[in-house]
């Protein structure tokens, strides 16, 4: 009886495998008992690269995988079996195929240079490698490889941003934060994650699916359409779906750099702009009632914005004790 260690060694470190040998590799990996390549990979790491167990995240190990299927030979239904064993022994398979000489691919992914963009204290739009768009909030940064776009679209945020993905589908699209990560092919949708806050996703156009880092990856995940939104709560570990017809609306308006009302309540316009100029902005008395018509333009600054209201409704614009924020009294609904 052959030792299987010992063929698993053999294996690994062939280059160009028989139909026999593929069959065999092919057995092995639908088997639920990969304590053997467990065993080698092991041994690889204590011998030749221990921080090479530090790179294995899920998604190389799945790409690894690949690697192993397309070694063996397979062509139809290429995954069947291997992704009901746990992820640990999905990682420990893909581990097994560095010994098989991919080792290049983590070294390669190590020595790819990482940008950082960030916003400081103006927002800016970014335009990828892939020709997405993304519009970054002040005090908000994004990385990513670069080679963005060329193999995958990675990057991690940190921060607050609004995305127009390219679709490829070839390629799905994947943002990274502490707590949460999003997949798109092709969409437009707002996205903030800060450390230690709340994690938001809030999807204009297209569809995202939205993970939860922390807790049950089957309870923590959910795939969002248009005008709706998911919440993290670090607290809890909670990923919660909620109605966001309104913050997709403002989030589009944003965009297209023009906010437009046409008898929205003046309490809706008010919240508009405290929420985009960080500034806190309320009326006085009945006026929060009051239907407004108008528009403004992103690149006007909020004194500009409070001045039409102001004319229109033929009030006043106080600004407040502490001089941090405004309110709007007097004058009345027409």
């Amino acid at each position: 009886m052959y030792n299987r260690k010992e063929y698993l060694r053999q294996l690994l470190h062939t280059d160009n495998w028989s139909a026999e040998q593929q069959e065999w590799m092919l057995q092995y990996l639908e088997e639920n008992d990969l304590s053997d390549l467990e065993a080698v990979a092991k041994e690889y790491y204590q011998a030749e690269a221990p921080d090479v167990k530090n790179l294995l995240d899920e998604r190389l190990s799945v790409q690894l995988l690949k690697k192993i299927h397309q070694r063996a030979g397979i062509t139809k239904k290429p995954f069947t079996g291997i992704f009901s064993l746990y992820r640990r022994k999905i990682a420990v398979a893909a581990a097994a195929v560095l010994i098989a000489g991919a080792s290049w691919y983590l070294v390669a992914k190590q020595q790819v240079k990482q940008l950082v963009m960030n916003s400081g204290n103006e927002r800016k739009t970014l335009t990828l490698p892939d020709g997405s768009l993304v519009f970054l909030e002040k005090g908000s940064s994004i990385t990513y490889p670069e080679n963005f776009g060329k193999s995958g679209r990675e990057l991690s945020l940190n921060g607050e941003a609004f995305f127009e993905v390219s679709h490829k589908a070839r390629h799905p699209f994947v943002i990274s934060s502490a707590l949460i990560s999003t997949t798109v092919l092709g969409t437009s949708f707002n996205m903030e994650a800060r450390s230690g806050h709340t994690a938001r996703v809030t999807v204009v156009s297209g569809m995202v699916q939205v993970n939860a880092r922390d807790g049950d990856a089957g309870k923590n995940q959910l795939v969002l359409k248009a005008n709706k939104s998911a919440v993290y709560h670090p607290a809890s570990k909670a990923l919660v779906l909620y109605d966001a017809t309104d913050d997709a609306r403002f989030f589009s308006q944003k965009r297209n750099g023009k906010f437009i009302y046409k008898g929205s309540p003046l309490v809706q316009v008010l919240n508009d702009l405290q929420r985009f100029y960080n500034i806190p902005v309320k009326a006085a008395g009945s006026l929060s009632n009051c239907s407004f018509y108008g528009d403004f333009n992103t690149a006007d600054d909020l004194q500009q914005a409070l001045t039409l209201i102001a004319v229109t409704l033929n009030a006043r614009i106080n600004r407040d004790n502490n001089g941090n924020g405004y309110t709007i009294e007097g004058g009345n609904c027409q």
